[in-house]
C-alpha cells in the first residue's frame, strides 16, 4: 500500500542535462504523457524530477525511457519513494487537495 489516493506513489530522482526552463517543460510534457503518470514536477536548481504515478502501470524503466525520449538522463538507481503528500505544493496543502 502506498498511502496515496488511488494507490499512487510519489518518486523523486535526479535528471542530468537540464539547463533552462525549456528543458523543464520538455520533461514535464514527455513524462506526463506516460499512461499512469498523474503529476510531474521538475526542479531545475536541484536537477530532480518528482512524479506521482500508479506503480502497477509505470515502472522506473518507463520513467527513464520517457526522460531519455525528451533528451535527458534520469538516474532511477538513485530514486526515492516519498511519503504521502510530499509532492503537494503549498496551495494544495492549504486547501487540502491531493
Amino acid at each position: 500500500m502506498t498511502g496515496q489516493p488511488g494507490g499512487l506513489e510519489v518518486v523523486r530522482f535526479p535528471v542530468r542535462g537540464m539547463t533552462c526552463g525549456s528543458c523543464v517543460n520538455r520533461i514535464i510534457r514527455t513524462v506526463g504523457r506516460v499512461p499512469g503518470v498523474a503529476k510531474v514536477s521538475v526542479d531545475l536548481r536541484h536537477e530532480t524530477a518528482t512524479v506521482r504515478r500508479e506503480p502497477a502501470l509505470v515502472s522506473n524503466a518507463a520513467l527513464a525511457a520517457a526522460v531519455a525520449a525528451a533528451g535527458y538522463e534520469a538516474d532511477l538507481s538513485a530514486a526515492e519513494v516519498l511519503p504521502p503528500g510530499a509532492d503537494r505544493g503549498l496551495l494544495e496543502r492549504l486547501l487540502g487537495r491531493s
